[in-house]
């Protein structure tokens, strides 16, 4: 019954989707980041949704009359050499097979991200793209939320299978990454109860965060509550809501939880810490033998390759952090591409703080700035030690930053440009008057 009903609506998406794109953006953003085929059991789960939007928009884009030119800025430029790099470190990768299919599913995430900074244009596009990421993936947060109070916090909080959330880890950054577009939407919500229900979700969010039992996540929800605490607008409340969930979760959840979080003061002397060191010791050491290049992607499947770099008696595993998997897969140059794209990022939305600050016309563009950096943070604080170094959510951030700030540099040489005329129109007005008063003492 799932299967049907889902089919039904996202069918039903289509003749929508061919008559906006921007339509076909939110649904694509739906399908990706909620991944609701991922809770059927039929035909639906492994029908190739996202593929079949994906298709359905680029028709609407051909078709459609609405202007297509792409947002251009640093970070834009960064994007594409970016991805052209990974496709010169997939030529030479170790493992050929499993680069190119990490590849593709790289590219197809990257399409998407320009299709994202052809169509958001306007704040109203921005606000309705918001929405859909925190319904999407916060449905996760709150479901998970419910699950953690309901058990006890007895088991981990994982998110769909076979999606790029579906381990309790990577489950938690993404959450973490949610939270300030939850904040954002509560500040910029005029419905007492829309608020009010924000605030449940920011709540139960925080919750799951807690349930994924992730130490990485725990440590990134810190980051986030300390800067949207000391930075953001109305503090208040999100600092009491932290205080009391973090004081209700040590007194409450089970010994096994606290005693994983207590890991993290001798983190270094856990098993889990040392299998990250020696993938982290592999991945450097793959990237200090082919410097420009590095081993391509998934190159820690190589077992002759793991053999040869990763110190001696370690077990072959995934490279968890997104800078050292970078580093080894793409080389010193892709990870200076990389930590670019981030920095080029939050350059954006400092910008537009600076641009917008003290002004009431764009207090939206002012919160939003932030709470892009926030998101971004969370993402790079958590993705130290998590292997998710090419999460969709993370690039659709990065061309958010490029499209808020070409938005607020648009409405600002619009502002001075009205400015100007005005004040011509106003000198041209004196001018007249003087003219008609000598002409009367004549």
């Amino acid at each position: 019954m799932r299967d049907i009903v889902l089919a039904l609506i996202i069918f039903g998406t289509i003749p929508f989707i061919l008559k906006s794109p921007f339509f076909g953006l939110m649904v694509w953003s739906w399908l990706d980041y909620m991944n609701p085929h991922r809770l059927t059991y039929g035909f639906a789960y492994g029908f190739p949704w996202v593929m079949l939007i994906a298709v359905t928009t680029f028709i609407s884009l051909a078709i459609s009359k609405e202007r297509k030119n792409i947002q251009w800025s640093s970070t834009t430029v960064l994007l594409v050499l970016f991805f052209l790099w990974t496709t010169m470190s997939t030529v030479f990768a170790v493992e050929h097979d499993s680069a190119w299919l990490q590849w593709q599913q790289f590219g197809k995430t990257l399409i998407m991200v320009f299709v994202t900074l052809m169509l958001v244009k306007d704040q109203k596009r921005m606000y309705w793209l918001i929405w859909v990421i925190v319904v999407s993936l916060d449905f996760y947060g709150l479901r998970g939320g419910i699950f953690t109070v309901v058990t006890g916090g007895a088991y981990h909080v994982l998110g769909p299978p076979a999606s790029f959330i579906a381990n309790n880890n990577d489950l938690a950054m993404a959450l973490c990454m949610t939270l300030p577009l939850i904040r954002y939407l509560q500040l910029h919500t005029g419905r007492k109860i829309v608020r009010l229900g924000l605030g449940a979700v920011l709540a139960f969010t925080i919750i799951a965060i807690l349930g994924t039992y992730s130490r990485g996540g725990v440590i990134a929800l810190m980051f986030v509550s300390a800067v949207l605490f000391l930075k953001g607008r109305k503090r208040i409340p999100v600092a009491f809501m932290v205080v009391v969930v973090g004081f209700a979760a040590y007194h409450y959840m089970p010994a096994k939880w606290t005693e994983r979080m207590g890991t993290l003061k001798h983190a270094e002397e856990t098993d889990s810490a040392q299998t990250r060191i020696e993938s982290w010791t592999f991945a450097a050491n793959v990237a200090l033998h082919r410097p420009l290049v590095g081993g391509g992607f998934n190159l820690y499947e190589s077992p002759s390759l793991w053999a040869r770099y990763a110190p001696e008696g370690s077990v072959r595993r995934a490279v968890h952090s997104i800078y050292f998997r970078v580093l080894g897969e793409q080389g010193f140059v892709g990870l200076g591409l990389f930590l670019a794209l981030l920095a080029t990022s939050w350059r954006c939305c400092t910008k537009v703080r600076q641009l917008a600050r003290g002004s009431p016309e764009y207090k939206w563009a002012f919160d939003l700035a932030l709470m892009l950096q926030v998101s971004l943070l969370g993402y790079m604080v958590a993705g130290a030690a998590k292997a998710n170094a090419y999460f969709d959510l993370s690039y659709q951030l990065m061309a958010m930053c490029v499209l808020l700030k070409a938005m607020m540099e648009h409405g600002v040489a619009q502002a001075s440009t009205t400015q100007g005329v005005n004040a011509l129109r106003g000198s041209l007005q004196k001018a007249e008057i003087m003219v008609s008063s000598a002409r009367d003492r004549m």
